[in-house]
């Protein structure tokens, strides 16, 4: 038996562990309490993450020995993994009872005690271990980043600096001192320090990412583009997706050469090709790399002119483009001469196929299906003649008539139809499996996801009736047009809600605390889900999604378990009866919400009375003055006595798309909401709206007893500082109004900010 447990310890020591842990199970077989294996096996387990069994078998040794420190502060590690905090807590203390030299369970209690936001503990175990081993260059570091959370950054230097001193090689270090260089706006220290980070450590995927942010807000846009571009082919992993997802958000590209096309499009064909980012960020700048030189005008012509588009040999390229064809099956095209262009080619491509011989689409399939996915996505906000409507009746009626499946025929069907609402051609296809896995994306998209979120609807609790008049008409808009569809969305690495909050208010910053180890968290009016998938980053959290509409809580649903989220639970319901709500939240969200009820004051009292005295409250708030152009195309609905049903929002759409002589009409194709059914519903045909300017805004937080705590925006928060350099925290109300005047699209998205009650506990 021992010569097979130091063979197996050679194994394990040797990095072998399938044969180490073989070795380890025979010798537990023959001796179930031999307490070396035990505790050896159970480091095993827990170095390939196997917690649960390594709690199991440490909980035996800790029987076994019960006076052996090491196998209660092993406990404490797997405890604080499986977040059995206070579990870990007892292990821990039960380690220093036996050894109160230990100066490892005093660090990892420190650790514990950081993580559920008791830093003064933290504190105070920390230097302990420091006491015991002055030379714990861990602890040092651990000591600096609860110094830096508390923003005592003078004193955090000062321990980052020691735990370098005795470890000068200590990456974590040097990001965080790169990362406090940064806090402080000291952007050339900040580099200093990142640069080290990735000389010792090639892969530190934060280090990059921090460097990106760095040059970004420097303005140093190309620098933060080769920073990522040298980090992808390193390290291609969420956080530098994201980070260079980030940036192609926030900046403009200049001018687009074939020079510099290739590099830029490689990075962007490699955004597309993940799945992990919201990709209607990155449109904007990866439109540019599709027409270089005079192409872009050229096409103007022929778009503008009778000719035939599919005889064009740039448009004969653009569809082979892989570029292109990720663009229209993850990203809103939301471009004036684009969506004009993409009109103009699926109309072209069904009188074809009606006219002639379907050989001469074949070549162009996977740009066809790629359409019919644009076009779900854009709910059939494309114009159409009453020409394609004839040709479509004659294709629908051969589809159904056709016992086989033509793949060409039903793929230009979805350019029109969602494949799901024509119901003897969606049995036909559910089942169906192709040799083109873009075709079979089609039919998952088209079929099995809405009839997914169909039985999903019945899962949904719904709390109360909807009685209120306003909330219903909002409720049926939102249920003809569940609000906005999406396919794929950022992902976060998790952490404690107030570091997140702290993020997004910065320059201003809140104290930690405790309260927000598990917090629960409420999405009021959570629509499809993008707000949860974003809400979904705090550490533990409990999510509750709110939402008036039964459809769109349905999407949010199947698209919430589609990414593997967990601890999220739906409700449908009207804000207005959450006053009987038997729950309270630490974090509550309302973001694009309360203007859309009948009084948006009443709603946020019931929101307050639903939220913790030390919770934090996030809204989100149409502009007045960001608006102004929005409002003038409401006007002009009414005036026109416009209803709001598709064929009316196609048509409206279509008459400004073509209106050339009123310029102010023409601002409106720069938002995104005007490029999808659901969204230009949303933006100018809403049934119920509110405005608000920030003075109206204060006013309402004075009269609620709130304190306004930060916009989110960092970018808008860079110019504003430039501005009122004495508004340290930029929480002025009256500095950021001075600011809206003077740079009125600021806001055009909405207002979105913190705030919290002044009489907390």
């Amino acid at each position: 038996m021992e010569e097979n447990f130091v063979l197996a310890l050679q194994n394990h020591r040797k990095n072998n562990l399938q044969d180490a842990e073989n070795l380890y199970n025979e010798i537990l077989k023959k001796n179930p309490n031999h307490f070396d294996t035990i505790y050896n096996l159970s480091k095993l387990l827990a170095q390939t993450k196997r917690f649960s069994l390594a709690k199991t078998l440490l909980y035996k040794a800790t029987k076994l020995k019960p006076d052996y420190a090491k196998a209660h502060n092993n406990l404490g590690i797997i405890l604080t993994k499986l977040r059995e905090d206070q579990k870990a807590i007892t292990s821990f203390k039960k380690a220093i009872q036996i050894q109160p030299t230990y100066a490892d369970a005093h660090y990892n209690l420190g650790i514990v005690m950081q993580e559920l936001g008791d830093h003064r503990k933290a504190i105070v175990y920390y230097e302990k271990a420091i006491q015991l081993r002055p030379d714990y260059a861990k602890a040092y570091n651990n000591l600096g980043i609860v110094m830096q959370e508390l923003g005592d950054h003078r004193k955090a230097i000062v321990y980052y600096e020691k735990a370098i001193q005795i470890q000068p090689n200590y990456s974590d270090v040097h990001y965080n001192l790169g990362r406090i260089f940064q806090e402080l706006g000291e952007h050339k220290k900040a580099i200093i320090y990142y640069e080290k980070v990735i000389n010792l450590k090639p892969d530190y995927a934060k280090a990059y990412n921090n460097l990106g942010v760095v040059y970004q807000e420097m303005g140093e846009h190309l620098k933060a583009i080769n920073v990522y571009k040298k980090a992808i082919t390193v390290i291609p992993n969420s956080i530098i997706i994201n980070g260079l997802s980030d940036l192609f958000k926030s900046i403009k590209l200049g001018n687009v050469t074939k020079a510099n096309s290739k590099e830029l499009k490689e990075l962007f064909l490699f955004l597309y090709r993940e799945n992990s980012i919201n990709h209607d960020d990155v449109f904007n700048n990866s439109k540019l790399l599709l027409f270089l030189g005079d192409n872009k005008d050229q096409l103007k012509q022929t778009v503008s002119s009778n000719s035939s588009l599919l005889q064009n040999k740039i448009i004969q390229n653009l569809l082979k483009e892989e570029l292109f064809l990720l663009m229209l099956q993850k990203s809103l095209m939301a471009d004036k001469f684009l969506e004009k262009l993409l009109t103009k080619l699926r109309n072209e491509i069904l009188f074809i196929l009606m006219d002639s011989n379907q050989n001469n689409l074949k070549k162009y399939f996977n740009f066809i299906v790629s359409l019919a996915e644009q076009c779900f996505l854009n709910e059939y906000v494309y114009s159409q003649s009453e020409k394609e409507t004839n040709s479509l009746n004659k294709l629908i009626n051969r589809v159904k008539k056709n016992k086989k499946i033509n793949e060409l025929d039903v793929a230009i069907l979805g350019c029109y139809f969602p494949l799901y609402s024509l119901k003897d051609i969606a049995n036909n296809l559910i089942k169906y499996k192709s040799d083109n896995i873009l075709f079979d994306d089609l039919i998952a998209i088209h079929i099995a996801e809405p009839l997914k979120e169909t039985k999903l609807a019945s899962s949904i609790k719904s709390f109360d009736k909807i009685v209120d008049n306003v909330s219903k008409k909002v409720r049926d808009q939102y249920e003809e047009h569940p609000y906005p569809r999406w396919r794929y969305t950022n992902r976060y690495s998790h952490a404690n809600f107030l570091s997140q909050l702290n993020d997004e208010i910065k320059p201003n910053q809140i104290e930690y605390s405790n309260k927000f180890v598990n917090p629960n968290v409420l999405i009021a009016g959570c629509g499809t889900g993008q707000h949860i998938a974003s809400a979904e980053r705090y550490l533990n959290a409990n999510i509750l999604g709110v939402d008036l509409s039964l459809k769109s809580l349905a999407y949010a649903k199947r698209k919430t378990l589609e990414f593997g989220f967990k601890n999220i639970e739906f409700l449908h319901a009207d804000i207005l009866n959450l006053k009987n709500l038997n729950r309270k939240f630490d974090v509550i969200e309302c973001v694009g919400t309360l203007h859309h009820m009948k009084d948006p004051s009443e709603g946020l009292k019931i929101l307050l009375n639903l939220l913790e005295p030390h919770g934090f409250l996030k809204l989100g708030l149409y502009s007045e003055i960001a608006r102004q152009n929005i409002t003038k195309v409401r006007e002009l609905i009414k005036g026109k006595k416009i209803i709001k049903t598709p064929e009316d929002i196609r048509n409206f759409r279509k008459l400004i798309i073509d209106e050339k002589n009123d310029q102010s009409l023409q601002k409106i194709f720069d938002i995104k909401d005007f490029y999808s059914t659901s969204m230009a519903r949303d933006l100018i045909f809403h049934v119920q709206e509110h405005l608000f300017t920030l003075p109206k805004i204060a006013k309402i937080l004075k009269t609620l007893n709130l304190e306004f705590l930060g916009f989110i925006n960092p970018s808008t928060k860079i110019k504003f500082s430039r501005l009122f350099i004495n508004d340290v925290k930029n929480i002025s109300l009256n500095n950021w109004n001075k600011f809206e005047i003077g740079n009125q699209e600021t806001f055009s998205n909405m207002y979105q900010f913190w705030t919290r009650k002044i009489n907390k506990i």
